[in-house]
């Protein structure tokens, strides 16, 4: 039987326990936010980060938030008939993998089970859409895993970013 979480013997949430002092995935916002910033969001109830684990420590990680996508950013064949200006989402904040393991498949291991997350988020709450802001580079990558970029770059500090998004399926 497939390990549904391969390559990973695990995904859990991040914890105090984790060792992430050697994580680095080569882009020094994504290392900070691991090493500084993620087990205070979680904390907090700001984020969720998720790391999947190589060897006994975290190799790669997924932040998820609760989000709303603004309709306007959707294109219109695919969301007819919606009346409000937010449509409810899950949001990939950071996905990233240590630079060690990239090419392994890390990244859509926790792509997939962050959609997992939103599918059952779906059950208890409203939630239609998973998405994220794509860095330049990553476009690629999420659109040959099923997003839709949406109407253009949003800028954020002195980084541009991509809004994609992705329906989640409907019942």
């Amino acid at each position: 039987m497939r390990n549904i979480y391969w390559p990973f013997k695990k995904i859990m949430p991040l914890s105090k326990v984790d060792d992430v002092d050697a994580f680095d995935c080569g882009n020094d916002d994504f290392n900070d936010f691991i090493l500084n910033d993620a087990l205070e969001d979680q904390d907090l109830g700001n984020s969720v980060t998720y790391t999947g684990h190589l060897d006994g420590r975290p190799v790669a990680y997924v932040s998820l938030v609760a989000a709303a996508f603004q309709t306007r950013l959707i294109e219109r064949d695919h969301i007819r008939d919606y009346h409000y200006q937010q449509v409810p989402a899950i949001k990939i904040a950071r996905l990233a993998t240590d630079a060690r393991f990239q090419g392994l498949g890390c990244g859509t291991t926790l792509l997939e089970y962050s959609l997992a997350v939103a599918r059952k988020v779906k059950e208890f709450v409203g939630c239609r859409l998973i998405v994220t802001d794509a860095l330049p580079e990553r476009i690629s990558w999420y659109r040959a895993r099923g997003f839709i970029v949406s109407m253009g770059p949003s800028k954020k500090g002195s980084r541009e970013n991509y809004p994609m998004y992705q329906f989640l399926p409907t019942y």
